[in-house]
């Protein structure tokens, strides 16, 4: 593979030029946030090998019991069809996560604003549907 790859200090000057607030937490690790029409949201951004990283983690905490899991995990099979470069994980706590992933060669600036702009409007959509399902009251007798 030829070009260019993504090092700390464009993470940082891409995160600069689209105004985002940031604290640098180690040599390849950021964290940021942003208010959306329905949430505050916490985001990291992870410079890895390979890929760079963008994710919400936790978007929402583990289903309060194990009677939520199926529909909100239908669910999040099917928002997994349907949007588009991001996904939703579980981590290993069994909290919801949402991510972007975005390979570290040759990536610019406008790459890395999809990205965000990507995770911040999968975040806001979603997240109300996504915590109603994680929730006791969610689940309904059939």
């Amino acid at each position: 593979m030829s070009g260019a790859v993504v090092t700390p200090e464009t993470i940082e000057e891409f995160l600069r030029r689209d105004e985002w607030p940031f604290e640098r937490i180690d040599d390849h690790t950021w964290r940021s946030g942003f208010r959306g029409e329905t949430n505050s949201f916490r985001f990291f951004i992870r410079l890895a090998e390979d890929w760079v990283f963008f994710t919400i983690v936790p978007f929402v905490v583990a289903p309060r019991s194990s009677a939520c899991e199926r529909p909100l995990f239908r669910h999040l099979l099917r928002l997994n069809r349907e949007v588009t470069l991001a996904k939703f994980a579980l981590d290993d706590d069994d909290d919801v996560v949402l991510s972007v992933e975005l390979p570290r060669q040759n990536l610019d600036f406008s790459e890395f604003k999809d990205g965000l702009d990507a995770l911040s409007y999968y975040a806001d959509k979603h997240y109300l549907e996504v915590l109603r399902l994680s929730q006791d009251d969610a689940v309904r007798p059939s």
